[in-house]
């Protein structure tokens, strides 16, 4: 029992010595090198207003606030919740541990032929930080980084994480500009809607149109022909509908010859909103073929796609968008005259 108790005390005291050598001997690391920046971490992450980050291929990418809204290449929104992770990053990043020297050589060569380059501008024309994003650890809990300031590189780079956060961190500085565009269809508050313009290309009975007139909304047929008798209410709150639709995601899966292929079939439905500032948002739906076949409500394999179908937004971004989003905007001109 004695003997046992004293092999215990000799393991405890072992235990303490190591833990206590691993934080206090450095020489494994280049913590203590001359000119070696670990600030990473941005406190006041709303000063900043622009972002730019380019990657080892050549392709770049710039992110700017303007108006108070964050834009991607001056062009489009940018995706809200990619804008939010990015800060979150910035403001959460932390130095895990310096780089060992066994590994610099090797880290310090891939950050320079391979890096994704991060600038953050805060208010002035050059960068208050440029990060170089290299890869990850080998155990993917962690991210190989450079910190550069004022010009100046730091000497040596930093495995770099968020606490908590199980994961590395180099996918989330990507340059790819439609990937960071919002997928928003149709975002608009019923005082800034015009017009709406449905058309059911396989049923033009079905088409309409809604126009707002003072605080007035009025329903016309496919022509234009002012209709009557419909319910007020369900077209009100049919076009408070209009406020967040979103596409699920762009098709980057299909080439430009099926693109064109798909596009020069019937298209599905078709739907254009007017601003009360004379711009116009449309998108064209088309049917998915049924790849999957998946069965319908009767048990017997849909033609089409039962919960997705392509998109084609204002002539320019080809998507795919879900079935449960739209159903509630494709509804027929005959569903404002059924009794609810």
């Amino acid at each position: 029992m004695k003997k046992n108790k004293i092999v215990y005390i000799l393991i405890v005291v072992l235990a303490a010595f190591a833990v206590y050598y691993f934080f206090t001997n450095k020489k494994s690391t280049l913590e203590d090198t001359e000119g070696a920046l670990a600030d990473f971490a941005i406190e006041d992450t709303a000063s900043i207003d622009k972002i730019f980050i380019a990657d080892a291929k050549g392709e770049k990418i710039t992110l700017s606030k303007i108006d108070n809204k964050w834009m991607v290449n001056g062009q489009y929104e940018a995706r809200p919740d990619n804008i939010r992770l990015l800060m979150k990053t910035f403001f959460r990043i932390s130095v895990k541990m310096p780089v060992p020297k066994s590994a610099f050589n090797v880290v310090v060569k891939n950050i320079a032929t391979g890096a994704t380059k991060v600038e953050i501008y805060q208010g002035k024309e050059k960068p208050s930080k440029v990060y170089y994003v290299g890869g990850p650890t080998l155990n993917h809990q962690g991210t190989y980084m450079l910190l550069e300031e004022d010009g100046v590189k730091s000497t040596i780079p930093y495995i770099m994480h968020i606490p908590g956060f199980y994961g590395y961190l180099s996918t989330r500085f990507f340059t790819n500009a439609q990937q960071w565009r919002d997928a928003v269809v149709f975002k608009y508050q019923l005082e800034e809607i015009k017009r709406i313009e449905v058309q059911h290309h396989e049923t033009p009975e079905e088409s309409y149109a809604i126009e707002k007139e003072g605080n007035q909304l009025k329903l016309l047929n496919g022509q234009g022909v002012p209709l009557n008798g419909y319910h007020p209410q369900q077209l009100q709150n049919y076009v408070e509908r209009y406020q967040k639709v979103y596409y699920e995601m762009i098709d980057e899966e299909s080439t430009k010859e099926e693109m064109d292929s798909i596009l020069a079939t019937p298209p599905y439905i078709s739907i254009t909103v007017h601003d009360v500032s004379g711009k116009a948002n449309s998108i064209v739906l088309y049917h998915m073929p049924n790849f999957k076949g998946a069965l319908n409500w009767e048990g017997q394999e849909s033609k089409y796609d039962v919960d997705r179908m392509y998109g084609y937004l204002n002539n320019d971004l080809f998507v795919y968008t879900q079935l449960a989003t739209f159903d509630q905007l494709t509804l027929p001109q005959s569903y404002f005259f059924e009794k609810k």
